[in-house]
């Protein structure tokens, strides 16, 4: 197993990196005011699948993201031609972050507002899907290259079915596509990582901005997740996985009751999020909008091959090291947001974790701590849900907002009053945000609300 963490970030020198601007498209809403009333009014957009044929997946429920979400921003019709929604999707939640934050101007062609930050200063940091659902430009070639036994003869596939194959399909299948288009259309020329096809991607790549930037390797930083697992590839791989709901009984699953006996596994969805992140002096001083300064990032590993660990060591180690840097105190009001994924044991560990940390800090879980989950709102988005995550926890921290689950919990008694929508008339003012992947790999961000 491994233990990564970083703490302690709050510097008073104004060092300190802030996220200053959101972008974020979903099955919910394509603006994060519009995603805050969604929560508010505990409205999930989980509903009967249609973007492709469902009638031989295990699934027929999800969330899929309206064509006129993506319609009306008017990408390039020849430059995105071929690829997924998730690379639209991604493009433009880093355009509506960069000119939340005031860095960039959409309008015509597009162009920087701000003129401090060079272009080999300005990092970008991806958690992406892959073009999951394009195996079909195979079929063909695969068509012609049979054998006699009914298998694949290489050599005749080599030779004659190669030809039946666009050349464009390399391309779009690339799992860093989105990377190159964010960079190349925002002229982000500096730092830069990428993630692919993995639900604790996107805190890695957070994780590696707030770094990249502390420590000098970049000015400022754009971190955006985005995938689409609503196509069949996706939800076969993920079925097997143990991660889908392919189980339900006399119809389709319909929803996300995560920690109740009816998890059963998550529905698939699409989305993207983007955030942009600066030192906290620099856009002060450039009268920025700050929506919460990150306090501690965390990443553990149980490396357990496959699910996580009954004993919620992950889950303990991550929070456990988030409560440090983010120095909580019996006076702070928290908003935790879980995992949530609606699968059993994964929901079990969670809730295994939450009573051992409430003994351990009884001052903490006394009453000033409030649990949360977007999956059961949004589906789960894979790639793109920690920074999905992030951004709907820094915009709810910077306006106030304490949002619940859209459904009663089956959790302990102990631990069920927590799951309560509200601080009793307060605020949050510091949020936590876990996640957790294949592999009891659990990471984590902290943040906290500028107080005036």
């Amino acid at each position: 197993m491994s233990n990564i963490e970083n703490q302690d970030f709050k510097n008073e020198d104004g060092s300190a990196i802030v996220i200053t601007g959101i972008g974020i498209i979903s099955p919910a809403a394509d603006s994060i005011a519009a995603t805050l009333e969604t929560l508010k009014n505990k409205k999930s957009a989980i509903k009967k699948l249609e973007k492709n044929d469902y009638g031989t997946m295990p699934v027929g429920y999800g969330g899929e993201i309206a064509a006129e979400y993506i319609s009306k921003y008017k990408l390039d019709p020849i430059k995105f031609k071929g690829f997924q929604s998730y690379i639209h999707c991604g493009v433009i939640a880093a355009r509506n972050a960069l000119c939340d934050a005031g860095l960039f101007d959409a309008s015509g062609r597009g162009s920087w507002i701000y003129g401090e930050y060079e272009e080999t200063m300005r990092g970008a940091f991806v958690s992406s899907g892959v073009n999951g659902n394009n195996a079909e430009a195979l079929f063909e070639a695969f068509s012609v290259s049979g054998d006699s036994g009914g298998g694949l003869d290489i050599a005749r596939f080599a030779s004659t079915g190669a030809g039946f194959i666009h050349p464009k399909w390399i391309l779009t299948a690339l799992s860093n596509n989105l990377i190159f288009f964010i960079t190349s259309e925002f002229g982000l020329k500096g730092d830069n990582n990428n993630t692919a096809f993995s639900a604790a991607g996107g805190a890695y790549m957070l994780a590696a901005a707030e770094r990249a930037i502390r420590e000098g390797a970049c000015d400022m930083a754009v971190v955006c997740g985005a995938d689409s697992i609503v196509n069949w590839q996706a939800v076969d791989e993920l079925v097997k996985l143990g991660i889908l709901n392919d189980k339900h009984e006399g119809g389709a699953a319909v929803s996300m009751p995560a920690y109740t006996a009816g998890a059963l596994g998550a529905l698939p969805s699409e989305g993207a999020a983007a955030l942009v992140l600066e030192r906290k002096k620099t856009a002060a001083g450039r009268g920025a909008r700050i929506y919460a300064e990150i306090s501690g990032c965390a990443q553990y590993c149980e490396g357990t091959g496959g699910a996580p660990s009954g004993g919620a060591e992950g889950f303990v180690k991550v929070f456990e090291a988030l409560h440090r840097s983010a120095k909580l105190t019996e006076n702070d009001n928290i908003l935790l947001n879980l995992n949530a994924a609606s699968i059993s044991g994964w929901d079990n560990a969670e809730l295994k974790g939450l009573e051992i940390l409430s003994e351990k800090y009884p001052e903490t879980f006394g009453k000033n701590i409030k649990l949360t989950g977007l999956k059961p709102y949004f589906g789960h988005t894979f790639s793109a849900s920690f920074v999905m995550e992030t951004a709907v926890a820094a915009a709810a921290l910077e306006s106030g907002l304490a949002y619940g689950l859209p459904h009663e919990t089956g959790a302990p008694a102990g631990l069920n009053r927590l799951f309560e929508n509200d601080f009793g008339g307060g605020k949050s003012d510091k949020s936590m945000v876990i996640t957790a992947c294949i592999g009891g790999n659990y990471a984590g961000v902290a943040l906290e609300k500028l107080q005036a």
